[in-house]
């Protein structure tokens, strides 16, 4: 279609993937949405958050040295779960992967009243092979301590402040109800990405390479090593503990089943 002024140069557009005019001339899509044969429709699917491609500086030079040097990176815009995975949520998936997680008291899967709690006591392979079942897969490092805390070097999710109760699950003898503490919300309205449990993500443990003058773009770590990344402190911190701030990182063993980790997925935008 020719639509006045919509280019410069007078040239068409194409009414089935051009968002500023999606099916017509002037109908114009929101920045959640994408143009798919000349429709608006969300880019995330329901339960997801729509993370805008960004550049910020990850790490933190005031924490141990896993977490140096502070570097940059770029990434294209993707999709991730507003809340951890549920008990409910993980029970639904019917992939061969998506196999039993351990039970017990400490544990949520079997417990009673714990539907709407994180899924824990599973290990990487599980929880990677519920996200694919999803069509995703598991947040790589960086998207997840960019969807965390945003492009302003905010230490924990909702700033720069200590921590009060009322923004996070922890200090804790159990996990809590996922979105129990929209105080604690990130820049991008994720929930529960510091306290709750722990979350895996994609990546392989190493120490960080880069500077903070250089851009990687969409980084996925090494190609190889003994332990994966996870991120986002637990139920079981105490207060005043470092591990709920948005850069803290640990490398545990992919099959590593332990009561205060669980997950969240990812996938790319439309």
């Amino acid at each position: 279609a020719s639509c006045d002024g919509a280019n410069a140069n007078g040239c068409e557009v194409n009414l089935q993937t051009n968002a500023a005019h999606c099916g017509a001339c002037g109908r114009a899509c929101t920045a959640a949405q994408a143009c798919v044969a000349g429709s608006c429709v969300p880019r995330c699917p329901a339960g997801m958050q729509l993370i805008p491609a960004g550049m910020f500086q990850m790490g933190a030079d005031d924490l141990p040295a896993t977490a140096t040097p502070v570097h940059g990176v770029r990434l294209s815009a993707f999709c991730m779960d507003t809340t951890e995975v549920t008990v409910a949520a993980y029970r639904m998936c019917t992939a061969p992967g998506c196999t039993a997680p351990n039970a017990g008291s400490t544990c949520n899967w079997m417990v009673g009243g714990r539907d709407t709690h994180p899924i824990n006591c599973l290990d990487w392979n599980q929880s990677r092979a519920y996200c694919q079942w999803r069509g995703g897969d598991l947040p790589t490092e960086s998207q997840w301590e960019y969807a965390a805390r945003g492009t302003d070097g905010r230490v924990y999710p909702w700033g720069s402040t200590p921590a009060p109760s009322s923004q996070l699950c922890w200090n804790s003898a159990s996990s809590c109800v996922v979105g129990s503490y929209p105080l604690g919300n990130s820049p991008f309205g994720l929930v529960d990405m510091a306290g709750n449990v722990l979350e895996w993500t994609l990546d392989w443990y190493a120490s960080y390479t880069g500077s903070a003058g250089s851009y990687a773009t969409d980084p996925t770590g090494p190609s190889s090593g003994s332990s994966r990344v996870i991120r986002g402190g637990s139920f079981g911190f105490q207060v005043g503990s470092t591990g709920v701030r948005a850069s803290y990182r640990e490398g545990k063993a992919a099959v590593d089943r332990s009561q205060y980790l669980g997950f969240r997925c990812a996938r790319g935008a439309l």
